[in-house]
């Protein structure tokens, strides 16, 4: 035992780099299991990791460089995905609320560390534009739930570009030692520098990014390695005129957010490489700095991180709470507000860490501050569920949106692609000036050009066969390790709204697509049919559709009715078997009057095996944070999937887009 604690801490570099890959590796799925975010699960590593913990690993130069280069990164992403065309769609909302949730947060922060906590000048100035600041981990949420385009996000949204602005222009001023009598002159100059050093940056780094995009094609992986220069450019340029260079950092994510399309592979390499390096040893270093000692050294931490964990969300409470008055927000408008703007988690570590390196505040606050981190971005999350399903069940979806619908059917073997091209092509009635793409995926060592070009004329030679149907297809083939991933990859890429694929047999447990492909589907934003029918479609006369309770309230219910509407001779007897009369009355108004329709209320589910001669049947499996979502519904519907008796079925998950 002796002899491995003198070993400890690790300093051979290739196990040090190995031990750090694990990490990021294991700790997303072993934390998985007690649901904490990947944030937290690094930070957590990195305290048993660290010299407080195990002492497996040392803060040495080697972390402390890619922490930095981290926390530029996560700064730059912070100011690349923030959506400007948002930001004008509420020009007064933003405002509104950037200013609320910047003041009112700063000066009950203000009041708390100063009367409270006892603070110096600096330190309680920092601390306070710490609870102004937030980080919308919650966004994701609201998107699944459909209501991401309600004025209470855009709100949000825009405000969030606000407050983080004016947070990081005072961190700036904050962190200088400027001589005593010279204060005002300092902080003068620096707003000086600041206004041009931001005015170039904005001006001369999307036109040379463009420049650059349209003459060195021949590599793409240099226009990843340039973005990364001219971080660093504008982090250095930052340091120079007086500030911190994650203002830099910052500062380049906007001025070049409308450069990089948000589809484009270069945003996939950008998120890929920060996610998987950058920004998780990032977070392993912060939990290398928590002493955890001082947990169980007395009440006074305990006492430190009640109080600023009750100031972080009464300041935003308190600010959506103005904001409501001010707006009109519905209660149900101002919680979501409130749940997206709570939590801390990027810029609130940025600040914190500058703090406690330049040694304003101790290892007190800065353990606090950890603790409202790994609160803010559990409890955000918990609150944006509830109150966004609230808010997405009170919206139209029968409105009609602009949006373009795709349909993209994967396929392993063209000779028995009849039935999924004779579905997909029915259901593409609604848009018809769009294709239908035909995608099949090399995961093998037959990826050679010869091998490609004579699967995709095998395609193009079956596509011939649906002449008949006029419809236009259009065959894609890729190579990818993962059928999944490759299936993904190509709707983002063709902005596809929906995936037509067979469900496949079910010879043996690691051969069940719902146990693999189907489940790494799931994780997608698409709209998915998984068709398993014996025989060919057009010889079965009857539908009848099982509709959960909630389902009305997805933002793809519209289309998947519609859709399922057009399947061939749907309109000779198609029966919907909704949960509630609220579902009834939305059916009714997007069915067509002249077809044979049969809306049944029913509220006793369906039997398992369902198996009703002559007909096929329509479940809906959901996703988890959809508006809909129940557990026993899906537990159900897995049990037709799996039980051997069950065919003639398509199973259809609600898409979030």
């Amino acid at each position: 035992m002796n002899k491995i604690s003198q070993m400890l801490p690790i300093h051979d570099p290739l196990l040090i780099f190995t031990l750090l890959i694990g990490i990021i590796l294991l700790s997303p799925f072993l934390f998985k299991l007690i649901k904490v975010p990947d944030v937290a699960a690094f930070i957590l590593m990195g305290i048993l990791v660290g010299p407080y913990g195990f002492h497996l690993l040392a803060r040495d130069s080697s972390i402390e460089l890619l922490g930095i280069v981290g926390l530029l990164y996560i700064m730059f992403l912070a100011g690349l995905e923030l959506d400007f065309e948002k930001l004008k769609l509420s020009k007064k909302n933003s405002i509104v609320f950037g200013l609320a949730t910047f003041l009112i947060p700063f000066l009950l922060g203000l009041i708390v560390t100063k009367t409270i906590l006892k603070l110096e000048n600096n330190a309680a100035i920092l601390v306070s534009i710490m609870f102004s600041t937030h980080t919308l981990v919650a966004y994701p949420i609201v998107r699944k739930l459909g209501v991401h385009r309600d004025i209470s996000v855009l709100t949000a949204v825009g405000g969030t570009i606000i407050t983080d602005t004016l947070v990081l222009m005072i961190l700036s001023m904050v962190t200088q030692d400027y001589p005593d009598n010279s204060v005002k002159l300092e902080i003068v100059k620096l707003l000086l520098f600041f206004g041009i050093y931001t005015v170039i940056v904005f001006y001369s780094f999307p036109r040379i990014a463009q420049w650059f995009f349209k003459h060195i094609k021949r590599d793409k992986p240099v226009h990843y390695l340039f973005l990364l220069f001219l971080v660093c450019i504008a982090s250095l340029g930052a340091r120079l005129i007086g500030t911190e260079p994650i203002i830099g950092a910052f500062i380049a994510g906007l001025a070049l957010n409308r450069s990089i399309p948000r589809n484009s592979l270069l945003m996939h390499h950008i998120d890929f490489v920060g996610n998987i390096l950058f920004i998780p040893v990032f977070l392993i270093s912060i939990g290398m700095l928590i002493d955890t000692r001082i947990l169980f050294s007395g009440t006074y931490l305990w006492f430190v991180a009640s109080v600023l964990i009750i100031i972080a969300f009464l300041g935003k409470w308190l600010a959506a709470f103005l904001t409501q008055k001010i707006l009109y927000f519905s209660n149900t408008q101002r919680n979501v507000l409130f749940g997206l703007s709570s939590s801390h988690a990027a810029a609130t570590i940025a600040i914190i860490l500058i703090a406690y390196q330049k040694q304003l505040i101790d290892i007190t606050i800065f353990n606090a501050t950890i603790l409202i981190i790994l609160c803010s971005s559990l409890l955000a999350s918990i609150i944006t569920q509830k109150y966004g399903k609230v808010l997405a069940m009170t919206r139209n979806t029968s409105e009609e949106t602009d949006k373009v619908e795709r349909i993209l059917v994967p396929v392993s073997n063209p000779a028995s692609m009849s039935n999924l091209v004779s579905i997909a092509n029915c259901m593409q009635q609604i848009n018809p000036g769009e294709p239908i793409y035909l995608l099949n995926i090399l995961n093998e060592n037959t990826s050679s050009r010869e091998n490609i070009l004579k699967l995709k004329e095998t395609l193009e030679n079956n596509v011939s066969e649906f002449n008949h149907l006029n419809e236009n297809l259009k065959v894609i083939t890729r190579v990818d390790l993962s059928i999944s991933s490759g299936i993904i990859r190509a709707a983002k890429e063709y902005m596809v709204s929906d995936i037509v694929f067979g469900q496949g047999e079910k010879t043996s447990t690691s051969q069940r697509i719902f146990g693999n492909i189907f489940d790494h589907l799931l994780t997608s934003l698409q709209t998915l049919y998984a068709i398993r029918i014996s025989g060919n479609i057009s010889d079965y006369n009857r539908f009848i559709v099982h509709i959960p309770l909630n389902l009305e309230y997805e933002p793809s219910f519209p289309s998947m009715i519609r859709k399922l509407n057009k399947l061939p001779k749907a309109k000779d007897e198609m029966e919907f078997r909704p949960e509630n009369e609220a579902c009834t009355e939305k059916l009714k108004a997007l069915l067509p009057k002249k077809n044979k329709h049969t809306i049944s209320y029913s509220s006793t589910g369906f039997n398992i095996p369902a198996q009703i001669p002559g007909s096929i049947e329509i479940f809906f499996l959901l996703r988890k944070q959809s508006v809909s979502y129940n557990p026993q519904n899906n537990h159900d519907v897995r049990r037709i999937i799996y039980h051997p008796n069950s065919t003639n079925q398509i199973i259809v998950v609600p898409g979030f887009e």
